[in-house]
């Protein structure tokens, strides 16, 4: 029977029964990440949530002929933490594999031939250091990455990039020091050139960024000595550099306002001239926010063929790029059949490419191009819904303070089986972390289980958001916990004015940067009723003086200089106005975080706690910067549907 000729129960909105479980959601998607190619294998990693989050390689033919196989057997976890976020943890060659060691950060091997594959051997020993980004210099047999060192006697460890000789001892020798980040070294396919990217705090790399190029040296080795800036303006960000097998070095800039791709001859390049010419003119943003390492938007399909992804307004396209011409910007053209949502794009330079793709109604999933540059699906994923219990996306863009608008994701609730004809539904209102990310039209198992049981979602990118060009990006510029709670705020009267939510029944969620912009709203606000914060940030002051050192000075362009503002600072944050804050909150927190320290969760929960108010705090002893075991996800879920149903009545 169809679902429009199933008669439904009428049922209060948030009681709905539902097959999306908390345990489905917990154990259902694993995260996949960093797809590869190396000769007739794809690669890629993969979250383990049922193995409290451990992450293996995953390996599988091109054509399809073995089924995926976990390279990495327990416990050994895929995962660097540099910049605490991580990236780019691990380097497949036709012989070896290597990665990065999740407990102690140094780089281990493990042979590709199945008999030996159980058996890692380090090849760094260095306690005080963590390793990122690793790529491979054929020439030199030696692997290129991110060095993260760590002295006890420095408040934040010091970044480079360093070679690590796998002929000699394993010894490990600095390409390049000085600046305060290195990302995204990539070499020229004959072996002679490498460029990198680098920039200086209180700069984020989506804020201003450098492209280095160096030549070998006399002795095979890379250095500084030779190294020249090949782009590199105040205020413009650079993102991913590759060089074509004919020398061309490509990479993505937002000169123009949007994040393009342009090309530097490697005639200029040895004559230490930059010229670059634009490959894509458009207005979409053909690049992401830096946040981890081995973020990949575009690649070289074949010598003749760029294969790129980018977005506008949320939405990712997918398209080839002609560049046999050398005509710029060059022609392009559509690839049929995408999904919406498109991230790790990657491709072999011989005609196989593949990336990750989602839909509204289709969880993250590997995908490689067919002989027709059609998508089909390597891994498949069945632990997504019912497309009859899938509330689907409507893109919505609403006004908002000092004549702006803001954007985001309409999920209304939809259940099969369920509804309800006497009022409105709860509105949960979803800010994403960062600030500096984006929400876009994937499928979350997260939301459709708040939607499946009744309620409805509004995912929101308020200004500071990426996808809607660079002036967007920057608006939050000095503006944050103004402009963000401005949008959220915005985003749930725009649903009341709709007609769609229950005015009296307005949530707001949100983790990390998110989680900040929830008790900034809750605390200089009164637009909501209740909120739930995920490792969120009570006290800027606090952080300003205690986070990581990707993000220490991210506030000086987010809020202004606590050195010469600090009143600014308590202006901002919540923790000094728990006073204003008059609903129920409730937090929660990792205790292994380094980037959002568990005091700030715990000063805001006791500051509302002592005003009398409802307060639930849960805490994972286990968990850092996010939480990827599924038993904890489980118990996040079951406590905060707890938490809406009692202090809502539901």
């Amino acid at each position: 029977m169809h679902e429009r000729d199933t008669p439904k129960k009428n049922l209060p909105f948030g009681r709905w029964p539902s097959t999306i479980c908390a345990e489905r959601v917990a154990n259902g998607t694993p995260r996949i990440a960093e797809p590869s190619i190396v000769g007739d294998m794809v690669f890629w990693l993969q979250g383990l949530p049922q193995e409290k989050g451990r992450t293996t390689i995953m390996s599988q033919p091109i054509d399809g002929s073995a089924e995926p196989a976990s390279l990495l057997p327990s416990p050994l976890n895929a995962r660097s933490k540099v910049h605490e976020y991580g990236g780019g943890s691990y380097l497949i060659t036709e012989t070896d594999i290597f990665f990065v060691q999740a407990d102690d950060q140094q780089i281990y091997r493990i042979q590709r031939e199945p008999s030996n594959k159980t058996i890692p051997v380090a090849i760094t020993d260095t306690p005080s250091a963590r390793y990122a980004d690793l790529i491979l210099d054929p020439a030199a047999n030696a692997i290129i990455a991110v060095c993260e060192s760590h002295n006890a006697e420095s408040a934040h460890p010091s970044n480079s990039l360093v070679s690590i000789d796998l002929n000699n001892g394993n010894v490990i020798s600095i390409i390049a020091e000085g600046a305060d980040f290195y990302a995204s070294p990539t070499v020229s396919s004959d072996g002679q050139y490498l460029a990198w990217l680098s920039w200086n705090a209180p700069d984020m790399p989506w804020d201003t960024t450098e492209l280095t190029v160096t030549r070998r040296s006399a002795n095979d080795a890379f250095c500084q000595t030779f190294a020249t800036t090949v782009e590199g303006h105040s205020g413009h960000s650079l993102f991913l550099p590759r060089f074509h097998s004919n020398g061309d070095l490509y990479f993505v800039s937002d000169v123009n306002q949007w994040w393009n791709i342009y090309v530097v001859p490697h005639a200029q390049l040895r004559k230490n001239t930059a010229i670059s010419q634009p490959v894509t003119q458009m207005e979409a943003e053909f690049a992401t926010p830096q946040w981890v390492f081995r973020m990949s938007t575009y690649d070289f399909l074949d010598n003749n063929t760029l294969l790129a992804c980018a977005s506008t307004n949320g939405e990712w396209q997918l398209m080839t790029v002609d560049i046999s011409k050398n005509q710029w910007p060059a022609p392009r053209k559509p690839v049929a059949n995408a999904p919406s949502s498109i991230s790790d794009l990657f491709a072999d330079g011989k005609g196989t490419a593949g990336f990750i793709g989602a839909a509204p109604a289709q969880a993250p999933t590997l995908y490689l191009l067919d002989d027709n540059d059609i998508p089909l699906a390597v891994t498949t994923r069945d632990s997504r819904a019912e497309e009859s219990e899938i509330s689907l996306p409507a893109a919505v863009e609403f006004p908002t303070s000092q004549n702006a608008n803001a954007y985001g994701f309409y999920y209304a609730p939809r259940n099969s089986q369920y509804k309800n004809d006497d009022a409105l539904p709860p509105l949960i209102v979803i800010c994403h972390g960062g600030p500096t990310a984006a929400t876009d039209t994937a499928f979350n198992a997260k939301i459709q289980y708040w939607t499946n049981r009744g309620f409805a979602v509004m995912d929101v990118n308020y200004r500071g958001s990426t996808g809607y060009g660079r002036d967007y990006r920057h608006a939050l510029s000095g503006q944050w916990g103004v402009f963000d709670v401005d949008d959220v705020c915005a985003a749930a009267e725009y649903a009341v004015a709709q007609g769609w939510v229950d005015k009296n029944k307005l949530i707001i969620k949100g983790s990390s940067a998110g989680g900040y912009t929830v008790l900034a709203a809750l605390a200089f606000r009164d637009t909501f009723s209740a909120g739930v914060s995920l490792y969120g940030i009570g006290d800027l002051e606090t952080l300003a003086q205690d986070t990581h050192k990707f993000e220490a000075q991210y506030l000086e362009k987010l809020v202004g200089s606590y050195q010469h503002q600090p009143e600014l600072y308590q202006q901002r944050s919540p923790i000094h106005a728990v006073d204003k804050i008059s609903c129920p909150l409730l937090v929660f927190q990792g205790l292994e975080d380094k980037v959002v320290p568990p005091n700030q969760a715990e000063a805001m929960v006791d500051a509302v706690k002592n005003k009398g108010l409802y307060v639930e705090y849960v805490t994972f002893a286990d968990e850092g910067h996010g939480f990827r075991n599924a038993t904890n996800i489980k118990t996040m879920l079951e406590t905060e549907l707890a938490f809406y149903q009692k202090v809502f009545e539901l």
